[in-house]
């Protein structure tokens, strides 16, 4: 076979293979999780959410919160409304970690009202295993809060052998259950706006 059809088969060949394997992977369960599975899992301290800092003013013309490195001042109100839900689940079984960047940072503190204790596995996880540090801090019967970065939900998928999604929004919560089998799996994303969905009726504690 002449040089070049031998290399264009050679390489239709490799994309064929790799499009295989890609398959293969298990896919990403992008939708939200069940009011009711959500709810038991939350009782039980079975959840892990990553969620992700809110709009970046550096990325925005809106104007900044405070420092040029975090987060815009539109973007505060929204995280005090997530964490206004988060509470009104009841946060008595839960352990709250950020990322030690100011954007996430000031994301979780707005979020909860209170000062959040900084994690560098939450900015550092691009080379890092992602999901062996969620399970060292994942405490039995505790639910575990990360606020963190989008890279982060991209190691955790690689981590769990699943395939990646777009970019997760600002503010997005990557929903993970805490179960037998597996130990942890992927049950769902939700936005900003879809929590009024997922937790109708939360019960203050």
């Amino acid at each position: 076979m002449p040089r070049f059809p031998l290399l264009a088969a050679t390489l239709l060949t490799c994309t064929a293979l790799a499009l295989v394997a890609w398959r293969s992977l298990p896919s990403p369960l992008d939708d939200v999780p069940s009011q009711s599975a959500f709810s038991q899992s939350w009782a039980r301290g079975g959840v892990v959410l990553l969620v992700r800092h809110m709009e970046r003013c550096d990325r925005s013309s809106a104007p900044c919160l405070g420092a040029a490195d975090g987060i815009t001042a539109r973007a505060g109100a929204i995280a005090q409304r997530l964490g206004d839900t988060l509470t009104g689940l009841g946060l008595g079984a839960t352990d709250i970690y950020s990322s030690p960047l100011t954007r996430t940072a000031q994301t979780a503190d707005l979020m909860f009202d209170h000062t959040v204790a900084r994690q560098d596995w939450l900015y550092s996880c691009k080379d890092d295993d992602m999901l062996a540090h969620i399970r060292q801090h994942k405490a039995a019967h505790r639910n575990l809060v990360l606020v963190t970065h989008s890279e982060c939900f991209d190691r955790l998928r690689e981590n769990l052998n699943v395939r990646e999604t777009d970019t997760p929004e600002y503010g997005s919560a990557l929903v993970l259950f805490d179960d037998s089998h597996p130990p942890l799996r992927i049950a769902g994303e939700v936005e900003t706006d879809e929590w009024r969905t997922l937790v109708k009726h939360p019960n203050a504690s």
